[in-house]
């Protein structure tokens, strides 16, 4: 039988915390003991009172070293998100005593030059003592990351989270995409293209999970043009930007704004080809409920506030 949460609450301490992740983390009760500080009987008898708490075994024993089972793993897990809230609250209160506060995103690249470094920008000129971190990922990373409270907000496509509902959103903009060569490809100086024209080239393709590799199949069969067969999968805006360089007549489809940037600096060129269908619309996806931070409330209004100014 599970034990119930006000019992845990009562029972577990910070040192059993500390003693979970050094035991996942150096395999041995004697290593663990030396990094919590403890002589190796009173961790031995720490473990039991964890294990008491949560009513099973968590760890295997065996001469050689103590490793968690999968029902350890699941316990050291929350464990060390329970380490990374604290440690979150420990920065923001120092934050906040320096009169700043903390503030960590997580972004889709396509949302980096539109979004993210203006706004980031307006926000440290109301607040520039705040803290801020920034993870750039694909949305399922970055929900991942939102839903284990490792970051404060996303700037993604929600709509590809295995549970949406967890989330509430506001939606910023429909998001156009195009196709791109190396800056220097000789298909960068072509004024006339299709997506015919393309389709025996080499290709650097979305992943078969992502929005965006729906969207670029749905132009293939609009063309009635077979899908590349030999295409490089990824799931980094960046690294197809990188991998357009792997040879003579690369194609990609990106965000237009991503594209637009780099294009600006001779690093890729918008190819001439109009695509007349739109990536997934993306926005600001905050936990469902949660009790949002004055940094991340500010981050938010500048965020719908330049929205609104260019509807």
């Amino acid at each position: 039988m599970i034990t119930s949460i006000d019992a845990i609450l009562r029972r577990l301490r910070g040192n059993h915390v500390a003693l979970l992740i050094a035991l996942d983390d150096y395999g041995s009760l004697r290593r663990a003991a030396q990094q919590v500080s403890l002589s190796q009987p009173a961790t031995t008898k720490s473990l039991r009172e964890i294990e008491a708490m949560f009513g099973t075994e968590l760890f295997a024993r065996s001469p050689r070293g103590i490793v968690p089972n999968e029902l350890g793993r699941c316990v050291i897990r929350h464990a060390r998100a329970v380490r990374s809230e604290i440690g979150a609250l420990r920065d923001e209160l120092a934050a906040i005593m320096r009169g700043g506060g903390t503030l960590a995103i997580g972004a889709v690249m396509g949302s980096m030059p539109v979004w993210l470094t203006p706004v980031l920008k307006s926000l440290r000129e109301v607040q520039p003592d705040i803290s801020v971190e920034v993870w750039e990922d694909n949305s399922a990373q970055l929900l991942s990351m939102l839903d284990q409270r490792l970051l404060d907000l996303v700037i993604g496509r929600p709509s590809i989270s295995v549970h949406p509902e967890a989330h509430d959103f506001i939606p910023l903009e429909v998001e156009e995409v195009c196709f791109v060569v190396d800056g220097a490809d000789p298909l960068a100086r072509e004024p006339h293209l299709t997506l015919a024209d393309l389709g025996g080239n080499p290709w650097i393709v979305p992943q078969a999970t992502l929005p965006m590799r729906s969207l670029l199949e749905q132009l293939f069969d609009d063309a009635e043009v077979p899908f590349p067969r030999y295409a490089i999968e990824t799931s980094s805006t960046f690294a197809t930007l990188s991998l357009l360089r792997s040879g003579a007549g690369t194609v990609g489809l990106v965000p237009l704004k991503v594209a637009q940037y780099f294009a600006e600096h001779g690093l890729v060129a918008v190819l001439p080809i109009r695509v007349q269908r739109c990536g997934a619309p993306y926005g600001i996806a905050t936990r469902r409920g949660a009790i949002l931070t004055q940094p991340v409330q500010r981050f938010i209004e500048l965020c719908v506030g330049k929205r609104d100014s260019e509807m």
